[in-house]
This record gives structure tokens, sequence and C-alpha cells, in this order.
């Protein structure tokens, strides 16, 4: 290959480089003999017959390393004074700096480039670049060879494989690609020849003298020339150290994955573990306080069956930071009395704000009294946790709780909810700790107060889902005030429909009498408490211990209703509900600690008629017994 030949090769590969290039001579005024396409695609100007002084440059002296900056019109680059020769500085490595640039009053200069010193220019520009650059022809029988590989980048070919200034055999590189990168890099080659498009691919490659394979980007734009022979002009960038690291991260990523599964399968395994002897407790207290006691009792009862709450509560908190987590939370949409549930919420905190000497006040105007669509659980839970902490944080003090409508349409209402307290207080530096999960205020605060510290987290995500947002204000010493407002869409029902009033029968006594429960229950603590529990609503009730037992029982003894525990030795809660569903006409309730979203699938499957959760509410499962015997009869 002849000088001119070797020049305009050397001048396609470095135009076909991404790499922003250019070479002044290396005297002052340092004049601009070349630079490639991507610096005038990027720059939008041509740099020829230009000096670095027309850019502001006073240096008299340049050295490798020296970065300089090239404004033109908007745009603003920095470059670095790269490897040298006898005749002129290469600056590379263009990087983009994001400010806006003024125009640049450039003033052309007579000055030209001695022809027989392109070559020579060329070659020690090409060979000065990190990167392998490469020009890559397809000859007459298809094949590919390589016609150039510069010296300044990866020592891919040994001498034997460079003949008569020509680099030979694609196939001698095919040979040093990792094994199974070889059906990629293929696949690429070919599919940039059939349609003439860039070939862009990453792979490894084995060198002699590396213990571990190198990661290759290779990237190179293919062109026809004046002899109808196909050339591809491109580069190899050795990106070994991006590659590990991307390596490191995934890694990490994953590792950081499976930490949160295991903590999420550990969370959700102790807090439903916890269940069964909440659930004991639970229905223990309910159990005694239905029975004859004095008043000396009734205090300490209310008192466990208070801390017992708070446990649920904490537990349920667990589960549901949880779901939210995995996205798993759906808000519904279903009526309910808006006034109703606000009572309800108020009304089971009464107790709370006696213990803890507070008044707790409900405000709520006329217009409140309707009927909504919306999720009225998650609406109790968000409004149960904001006045729960704030009878958390006041003592002797007041909290009021006031609703009031926003704005109200014909088919839709806003509706704004605070929650006021005169409490403690929240210094404003400490506002983002309220959200946070697992935190606290201060480290006192978890002693002083308790708690898991996910209730407010918990709160502002559900808000979020329901299209809203918690605002806070707050004086360290003047209380705090929790507010939002969310928009419901009305419904058209009556409003009593959904008072949660007990429409069933006049002689409810009688009639649960002539009832027979099936309790199937392996745990005997729990067996025995709710079967009192049934027993003192007037039911008869017999225990099975697992799903075997419950099979047998209803071949033995007509039922009326089931009470299924899931999880039970030999035969659990769902294949016993389908094998005694395939042949008996019984309503069967699930008993389980996990939540109804969880098994819906399983439930649906085994064609249950019902669901509680443990810890069981009692009235809960009053009102399912009830319902479901009375629909069954009718």
């Amino acid at each position: 290959m002849n000088d001119l030949e070797m020049t305009s090769v050397f001048k396609k590969i470095l135009d076909q480089s991404t790499e922003m290039v250019f070479l002044v001579e290396k005297i002052p005024p340092f004049r601009v003999v070349y630079e490639n396409r991507s610096f005038r695609e990027v720059l939008g100007m041509d740099m020829k017959r230009m000096c670095l002084s027309d850019f502001g440059l006073d240096k008299e002296r340049l050295s490798p390393g020296d970065e300089i900056t090239v404004r033109y019109d908007q745009t603003v680059c920095s470059f670095v004074v790269g490897e040298e020769d006898d005749n002129y500085f290469v600056f590379q490595n263009g990087t983009l700096i994001e400010e806006e640039g003024e125009a640049v009053d450039v003033e052309e200069v007579n000055a030209d480039v001695e022809k027989d010193k392109y070559s020579s220019f060329y070659k020690n520009l090409v060979d000065k670049i990190p990167n392998t650059l490469f020009q890559m022809n397809m000859g007459e029988d298809g094949k590919l060879n390589f016609k150039y590989f510069s010296d300044g980048g990866i020592n891919i070919f040994d001498e034997e494989q460079v003949l008569d200034g020509e680099v030979k055999g694609v196939d001698y590189l095919l040979s040093m690609v990792y094994s199974q990168d070889v059906g990629k890099v293929l696949q690429s080659l070919l599919h940039s020849t059939r349609v003439f498009s860039i070939w862009n691919c990453t792979f490894r490659l084995n060198l002699k003298g590396k213990e571990e394979p190198i990661w290759i980007q290779g990237v190179a734009r293919p062109e026809e020339d004046d002899r109808g022979e196909m050339n591809w002009y491109g580069c190899l960038l050795d990106i070994s150290s991006y590659k590990e690291r991307e390596i490191e991260l995934e890694n990490n990523k994953n590792m950081a994955e499976k930490a949160s599964k295991v903590k999420s399968e550990f969370i959700s395994m102790i807090t439903h573990d916890i269940r069964t002897p909440l659930n004991t407790i639970s229905g223990s207290v309910f159990s005694l306080l239905g029975e004859e006691h004095n008043s000396a009792q009734e205090p300490l009862l209310n008192t466990i069956s208070f801390a017992v709450d708070n446990l649920i509560i904490m537990v349920n908190d667990l589960l549901d930071i949880q779901k939210i987590e995995a996205g798993k939370i759906i808000i519904e949409s279903k009526p309910f009395n808006l006034r109703h549930l606000l009572e309800q919420v108020v009304n089971s905190l009464r107790y709370q704000a006696q213990e803890s000497k507070n008044i707790l006040n409900l405000i709520v105007s006329d217009a409140i009294d309707l009927t909504v669509l919306g999720d009225s659980v998650r609406l109790s839970q968000v409004l149960n946790n904001l006045i729960t902490n704030a009878l958390k944080f006041t003592k002797e003090g007041r909290v009021d709780v006031t609703v009031t409508m926003v704005n109200e349409r014909e088919k839709e209402v806003r509706v704004y909810f605070e929650v006021k307290d005169t409490g403690v207080g929240i210094a404003k530096k400490d506002f983002g700790k309220v959200f946070s999960e697992f935190d606290q205020v201060t480290n006192s605060f978890d002693n002083k107060y308790g708690g898991t510290g996910l209730g407010m987290p918990i709160t502002k995500r559900l808000l979020e889902n329901m299209g809203s947002q918690i605002q806070l204000e707050s004086e360290v010493g003047k209380g705090s005030t929790f507010s939002f407002e969310i928009g419901f869409e009305k419904y058209s029902a009556p409003k009593d429909q959904y008072t949660g009033q007990n429409n069933g029968h006049a002689d409810t006594k009688n009639f649960r009498k002539k009832i027979k429960v099936l309790l199937a229950e392996d745990n005997d603590v729990n067996a025995i408490v709710i079967m009192k529990i049934i027993r003192s609503w007037g039911y008869s009730c017999d225990r099975v211990c697992n799903g075997e037992e419950a099979i047998a029982a209803v071949y033995e003894k007509k039922y009326d209703i089931i009470l299924m525990d899931i999880q039970m030795p030999v035969i659990d809660g769902f294949k016993a509900t389908k094998a005694i569903k395939e042949n008996f006409d019984i309503p069967i309730i699930a008993l389980t600690a996990a939540s109804k979203k969880e098994i819906a699938k399983q439930l649906e499957e085994s064609n249950m008629d019902g669901f509680v959760s443990k810890p069981i509410n009692a009235l809960v499962l009053q009102k399912n017994i009830d319902d479901l015997i009375q629909h069954h009869i009718s």
C-alpha cells in the first residue's frame, strides 16, 4: 500500500471514530491541520486554517496532558493534549461541557500542510489514539480480511499475521474470541453485511499473556468504495474495567434483591407465627369480658385487650409494608357510609384516649353523612394510624379529628381530613423522619413511645395509592396537625344500607341454638378459645384436629357450617374443603393468618364461602357465621 493509499485509509478510519480528534502544529500559533468527522458533527465547524489562539489560548508552550476548551456557537468542548510526534500535537478525548458557549470570531489563516507530510501525519495520529482502529475489507470471495490495524490499542496480531503491510485473517481474530461469544460476533457481522448497517458488538477475547478474557466493544461503519468493494472502518475498545464494574454492580444488585427477599420471607413467617398466640390471647380476653367478672378485673382485662390490639397493629404494619414494597396493595372501590366509618374508627379508640388522659373529639359536618365508593378498610387504617399516633404523643391533652367537605358535584365529592393534637410536636428538620421506615424522630422516642416506626410510612404510601398526599404542620411543644384530601365518587344506594346494622332474625338466640358448628383446628389452645366464644353465642360446636378428620366428621353428623383452619397436618384446609364440597352443600369459612389476597386463588379453587383472618376478631367471625347460615337457609 503506497503513501497515498495509506493516507486515505488513515483519514477514513479517523473519520469513522466516535471520539473527537484534531491535530495542531507543534509551534505557536498552533495552527490546526486536521479534525475528524465526529469533531465537525459535534461542534458544527471546520477548524482547518485556524489557530488555537483563535479560541483564546495564550500559551506559548503545550505539553501532553494540558487541557484546552473549544467553543463554537452554543457548544463547548474540553480536550486533552495526547501523545505528540516531532511535528504535531494530538488533541483527543473531547468532552461536552454543560454551559452556554459564545460565538467565536474566526480569522482565516492562509496556511496549508505540505502533501508529503500527510502520510506520516495520519499514521502517527492513528497510532497515538488508545483505541485499536482498523479497516476491514470484503474480498471477491466474500471473506472478510483486515487491511489495517493501528498500533496504539489492543495488541491482537503478532508479526506472523502481517504480510506486505496488510493484516490478514478475520478467522484469526475469531479464533481468539471467547467460545461462548463466537456466535454473537458472527451473527452481528453477517447482519451488518446483509443490511449494510453499522457493526456493533460486545464480546470477550483470549489474548496471549492474559489469564482472563478481556471485554471488547467493537464498532465499525460500512462503506462502498469507487471499485464497488465493501470496507468497514471502525475501532476495538478494551472495556474490561467497565464490564468488571458492571458485573460487580449486577452481583451487588442480585445480593441485595436476595437479601431483601430473605428479609421479606422472614418478616412474613415471623408475623404469621406471632398471630397464633395473639389469636389465643385476644380470644381469651374477649371470652372473659363476656363472662361474669367483678369491677376490679375489668380495667385489667381492658388493658390486656388494648395491648393485644397494639401488637396486632404492629404485626399488620410489618405485613403491609412488605405488600406495599412488592406492589401488592390494591385500592378497592366499594360503597360505605363515610360518617358511620368515622364514628366507628373514633369510637374504637375512646379507651386508648382515656388511658392517655386525652380528650378525643370527632368534628364532622352534616354534608359528610353520605355513601361513597372507596376503600373503607384502607381509609380506616390511615385514620387509625394518624389518631393512634396523635394519642401516643399527647398526654393529658386534646386530639381533634375534623372532616369537612371541600367541594361537592353531582357525581363526586372531595373531602378534607385533619387530625390535630396538642402533643410534643415535631421539629421541622425532623419532618422527613416521620415518614421513614423503621425510624423515629429521636432514639428516645423509640424507648418512650414504642412502635415499629411503620405506621406513618404506610399511611403516606396508602394515601399516595389513593391519589392523595399527607401534609404535616408542627411545632415542638405545641402539637402537630396531619391532613389530607381524598376524592370519592358518590353512591346512590340508601344511606342505611351500609351502616353495619344487624338485620338478622328477630329471635337470634333461639335460632343459634339449632345451629351445629364444626371447628377444624390443630392448635389446642386456639381451639379451646374459639369453641368457648362460639358456644357463648348459643351455637353447639364440635372440634376435629386435621382435614382428614373434618372429612370423616361430615359423613357421621350433619353440620350447618364449618370453620376450617388452613394450615393443618395430614390434609390441609384447602384440600379438605374441596373434598367436602364435592359431596356436601355446607358453608365453610377459612380461618388463617394469611391475608385474603395472598390466598385468593386457593380460596376460589377450593370453593370456600367465607374468610376470617387471625388473630380472629370475634364480632367479624360472628357476623360471617350468621350471614352465611341465613343465606344458606334462605
